[in-house]
């Protein structure tokens, strides 16, 4: 049996869907099987899928006479999947030749390590982005950033222990449209993260991606599985906590004082309980209580950071200077 089972779902993507199953086909990495779910496209998607399982054998078509969502045909193709390791793969991308072969060795490698991601390149059209980090991202600063982005993950590129998967019942189907988030929230308390510094994927920006009304259903989507992780972290009774927390993630920066003394205590808690749940380790702990802190200083008011930076020592006082010329043009 193959170690690598690669879950890639499809719904009418039959103008990128050729790119993204070569992508795998072509991976250095051979010991793998290509589950492609076809979630009852209306394009010459099944057709596509067809084709390339004429001419390989480890691609296993699942042909769905209707659309039940991304999520639900991922878990098809869980069910189906007979690797060590489970790949996430869109019908849309393109993984990088060595991808497979760079996430499994450090897999078997660290076997400590309940899932690892990477950096991907962002394509529109002929263009190409990449972000390139500072340092690799530790467990729980990724633990924080699913939380309060910029995110230090990219769910869509996750390469993890069957399982693990096994053991949260695969993909929440009600998620669709924030499913990998979703997924990664259940699975912190049993499963230390990685993301890789390489750049192992290209993620397709494109005009099919998402319609302006698919952009407000992935926004509230994700409100929905934000609230529903920090509900399970602080409990009943806290849903003004969880208002304010999820203003801080949205940067909202109309904070009154009384706002930031209770958001002060909102993050407290939310640490110790991320502690609690076994989100991070105890030892961690400083880590997530640096991040509370600067995210507390996005939602103060620039004259009071200010005045905050001036009552430190000497060693911050260049920090005070430039951002008194950045806020107020003062030399």
């Amino acid at each position: 049996m193959p170690r690598v089972s690669v879950v890639m779902p499809v719904y009418n993507r039959e103008r990128f869907l050729g790119e993204a199953i070569a992508s795998i086909l072509g991976q250095t990495y051979a010991d793998l099987e290509l589950i492609v779910v076809d979630d009852g496209s209306s394009d010459r998607s099944p057709d596509i899928i067809s084709e390339y399982a004429a001419r390989d054998a480890r691609v296993v078509p699942v042909y769905l006479q209707q659309n039940v969502g991304r999520g639900a045909a991922r878990n098809r193709g869980i069910e189906r999947a007979s690797g060590e390791y489970i790949a996430g793969m869109d019908s849309d991308d393109i993984s990088l030749p060595d991808r497979l072969q760079r996430q499994v060795d450090f897999l078997d490698a660290q076997p400590e390590i309940g899932l690892v991601s990477a950096q991907v390149w962002i394509m529109r059209e002929n263009e190409f982005w990449a972000y390139r980090p500072e340092t690799v991202p530790t467990h729980p600063e990724i633990a924080w950033k699913l939380l309060f982005p910029p995110a230090a993950m990219h769910d869509n590129l996750l390469l993890l222990r069957a399982e693990l998967l096994h053991a949260i019942g695969g993909y929440n189907p009600e998620r669709m449209w924030a499913d990998g988030i979703d997924l990664c929230f259940r699975l912190l308390p049993i499963a230390r993260f990685v993301n890789m510094p390489d750049h192992l994927l290209i993620y397709r920006h494109h005009s099919q991606w998402a319609s302006a009304s698919d952009r407000q259903q992935i926004e509230s989507a994700r409100q929905e599985v934000f609230s529903a992780a920090v509900y399970g972290i602080l409990g009943t009774g806290s849903e003004a906590a969880v208002t304010r927390l999820y203003r801080a993630r949205k940067r909202a920066a109309r904070f009154t004082a009384r706002e930031r003394v209770a958001l002060r205590s909102d993050l407290q808690r939310l640490i110790e309980g991320m502690v609690g749940a076994g989100w991070v380790e105890a030892d961690e702990r400083p880590v997530l209580e640096a991040f509370a802190q600067s995210l507390l200083m996005r939602v103060t008011p620039r004259h009071r950071r200010y005045l905050q930076y001036m009552r430190h020592p000497r060693q911050h006082q260049q920090i005070a200077r430039n951002l008194l010329q950045r806020y107020f043009g003062t030399r």
